[in-house]
């Protein structure tokens, strides 16, 4: 992209220039309206003065005439202030000697009105001292002098006239001069303005609507379109720069977020496959489990049956051979079903009766659920097999046994399932390892499937939101803590 001067460089230059054209265009009519506004007001101050002097004359003959014949104060006031206007415009008559007949005539008119004035008091005062001759004189000279001034007077206003029409003519015809000069400086300053703004916008227009153009493009998602080349001011080509320049940073954010989604797309697909297989691997591994469930327990059950049965006539190993077939029943059905808490209850039911068959009342077990937690769905097989463990690892060593309790409520947006045991409990190291779910072992104990298999299906069944809290010391017995978040497991 080509770079010319700056666009501020040069508007203000071309900004200078008009202002300079228009500058000329104001001194030239200032001055020439200046030049003719003195001239008319030299031609009104010399007619103002001329006829403040015929005023006075006027005034100071009539009050003389008056104050001669009556004697009146007043008469000789008015006098008095005639001859002090007089006197004050006769002093701005200019007295050098001139060629101009205007100014030659008013000279002559200031030494008339100056001869008036001297026998105007000259008159007063031999009229107050009682000279009639001397009066009489005096009077006589002023009223000729008045005369003469009178004609003088006249002939400077014809002169100032003639004067005045001159100056008009010239005035006039040098207005006009002055109008069409302006016109003209006014037209070429105007054409010249339009003449560089079009140039300019023109200019910056169209390197704008290029810009413009090329974010519409990019509005449309095709940000492979390039600038084309610019010549335009060093402003419009900056910015032109850095719109390509973003439009090429804007791409390339473009083409690796496609690249990442596409990586994080394949990314995904390998995890749910791995997540089927885990999925289907546990199931498979929770069905090898039931299989093998414990067949220690069950050939000591069912050899406790046949000794009763051998004992009683059919009717308690009736009920023993219910009961066990329900629970294996109900233990090897499909594992990754979803059963409600009231079946949890009754499959640990059925398991604490045939485990008095089996211990007799070596163990106290007590079970209590809550009316609002039985309706609330769980995986399957989560309370058997802590019972199981409860009874099989809890009291292991105990010839006095112990007891176990069992409980389902509804507490803060979750349903609790617990079992207590007051056997031996854990220390920190058997704790900590029961609790890391990521190891990847399994611990199969003796009566049944293993702690750590009820917690990852809790975590699978639940999406993670469930969990499974163990609380045991050594010598204290050991409690476990089935949590399901209540909308989870209800659905």
């Amino acid at each position: 992209m080509k770079r010319s001067s700056s666009l501020r460089a040069r508007m203000t230059a071309v900004t200078v220039f008009m202002l300079a054209v228009v500058g000329a265009a104001t001194l030239y009519t200032g001055f020439a309206t200046g030049e003719l506004s003195r001239s008319l007001g030299l031609l009104f101050r010399r007619n103002q003065l001329i006829e403040d002097i015929r005023a006075g004359l006027d005034g100071a003959s009539s009050a003389l005439s008056g104050y001669l014949s009556s004697r009146s104060e007043d008469y000789l006031a008015s006098y008095r202030r005639n001859a002090a206007i007089l006197v004050d415009r006769t002093s701005h008559i200019e007295r050098r000697v001139h060629r101009d007949e205007i100014m030659l005539l008013q000279r002559q008119l200031a030494g008339l009105v100056g001869r008036f004035l001297l026998d105007a008091d000259a008159a007063v005062a031999a009229k107050a001292s009682g000279h009639i001759a001397t009066f009489a004189a005096g009077y006589e000279s002023a009223v000729r002098t008045v005369e003469l001034s009178q004609a003088v007077i006249e002939r400077i206003e014809r002169r100032n006239l003639s004067a005045s029409i001159v100056a008009y003519s010239g005035f006039e015809s040098r207005i006009g001069s002055i109008v069409a000069t302006n016109a003209v400086l006014a037209l070429a300053a105007a054409l010249l303005a339009f003449t560089v703004y079009v140039h300019y916008v023109w200019g910056m227009t169209g390197t704008l609507s290029t810009l413009a153009d090329s974010a519409r493009a990019i509005a449309r998602g095709d940000y492979g379109r390039e600038l084309p080349r610019i010549e335009a001011a060093e402003e419009l080509v900056t910015m032109a720069e850095a719109f390509e320049e973003m439009r090429r940073s804007v791409r390339s954010s473009f083409d690796e977020l496609k690249s990442k989604a596409e990586m994080e797309r394949r990314l995904i697909e390998e995890d749910l496959r791995l997540v089927d297989m885990d999925r289907k691997l546990k199931d498979a591994e929770l069905l090898a489990l039931q299989a093998q469930i414990n067949p220690h327990f069950l050939y000591n059950t069912l050899n406790a049956g046949m000794q009763l049965a051998l004992v009683e006539r059919a009717k308690s190993t009736g009920e023993f051979m219910e009961k066990l077939g329900l629970f294996i029943r109900y233990a090897l059905r499909s594992p990754s079903r979803s059963v409600v808490v009231a079946d949890e209850i009754a499959c640990v039911e059925r398991y604490v009766w045939l485990l008095r068959l089996r211990f007799g009342e070596r163990f106290a077990f007590v079970i209590r659920s809550e009316a609002d937690a039985l309706a609330v769905k769980t995986p399957a097989l989560v309370l058997q097999p802590l019972v199981e463990n409860a009874v099989t690892h809890g009291f292991k060593g105990l010839e006095r046994g112990g007891e176990v309790r069992v409980s389902a409520r509804v507490e803060g947006g979750e349903v609790l399932l617990a079992v207590e045991d007051t056997g031996t409990g854990m220390d920190e190291a058997t704790l900590a390892g029961l609790e890391d779910e990521g190891d990847g072992t399994e611990s199969i104990g003796e009566g049944g499937i293993g702690l750590r298999n009820v917690m990852r299906r809790v975590r699978l069944a639940s999406g993670g939101k469930g969990r499974v809290v163990i609380d045991s010391a050594s010598g204290r017995g050991t409690t476990v803590c089935v949590h399901l978040p209540l909308a989870d497991g209800a659905s």
